[in-house]
């Protein structure tokens, strides 16, 4: 399921990924856009090729014959795993929305494996959250057609990953694939005029700031750590 995406990761969102450097929310929306993305396959080859030789520098030689690889496979187990599929009790491989069914990348159809619970929200938008690591809220989103989000900004970033479908806010119009990069400085309006999926990451929570909105603030607060609570038990 390999498409030309117009939006891609920052080079250091991508960097940090080839590394094992980021949250495992990050971790997840990245490779995902990477299993959509030629383009970032290509570079994240590139990148992870590069961080296996520095790793391989970094080690000190000891003895002439022998390289103590403990401290890179340290590193490797301690970075966050997703449950394989023979762990998964129901595989989930597609999100059914209205007439037609979405197909999943890969990591993100062992996350939905997990089970998902919808929740309405305002302005025909449809909510599912997962719990991958306790410094992100991470939640699939399902925009219906005509549907319109309240302005916002962020007091951190948000990464949006579209799955099917598209959105517009001031900025641009994202499709499938596009990897869509929001930061504090950033205010917008997402909305969809034919119905889109996404899968969305953020550190900080959102604030909205017009109209009635601005009452839900302090439960996008509260939602947050919430969430980022709940992985930390």
């Amino acid at each position: 399921m390999i498409t030309e995406a117009k939006y891609h990761p920052t080079a250091e969102q991508l960097g940090g990924f080839a590394r094992g450097t980021v949250t495992a929310g990050m971790n997840v929306v990245i490779s995902a856009h990477v299993e959509l993305c030629k383009e970032c396959r290509g570079r994240t080859i590139s990148l992870e090729a590069e961080a296996a030789a520095e790793m391989l520098q970094s080690v000190p030689e000891t003895r002439p014959q022998s390289k103590d690889f403990s401290g890179i496979i340290d590193s490797i187990v301690k970075q966050p795993q997703l449950q394989t599929d023979e762990q998964a009790s129901d595989p989930v491989t597609e999100i059914h929305m209205l007439e037609h069914s979405v197909s999943l990348p890969k990591v993100l159809a062992k996350v939905a494996s997990e089970g998902l619970v919808w929740k309405k929200l305002a302005g025909g938008i449809n909510q599912a959250s997962v719990t991958l690591d306790d410094q992100t809220q991470c939640e699939f989103l399902y925009m219906k057609p005509g549907s319109q989000v309240p302005v916002h900004k962020h007091q951190g970033s948000e990464v949006t990953l579209v799955l099917d479908g598209s959105f517009s806010d001031e900025s641009g119009h994202y499709k499938q694939s596009d990897f869509v990069v929001r930061t504090a400085s950033d205010m917008h309006q997402p909305a969809s005029e034919e119905g889109c999926l996404c899968f969305a990451v953020l550190d900080s929570p959102l604030t909205f700031t017009k109209g009635l909105a601005r009452l839900l603030n302090p439960f996008i607060r509260y939602r947050f750590r919430r969430a980022t609570a709940a992985a930390s038990h």
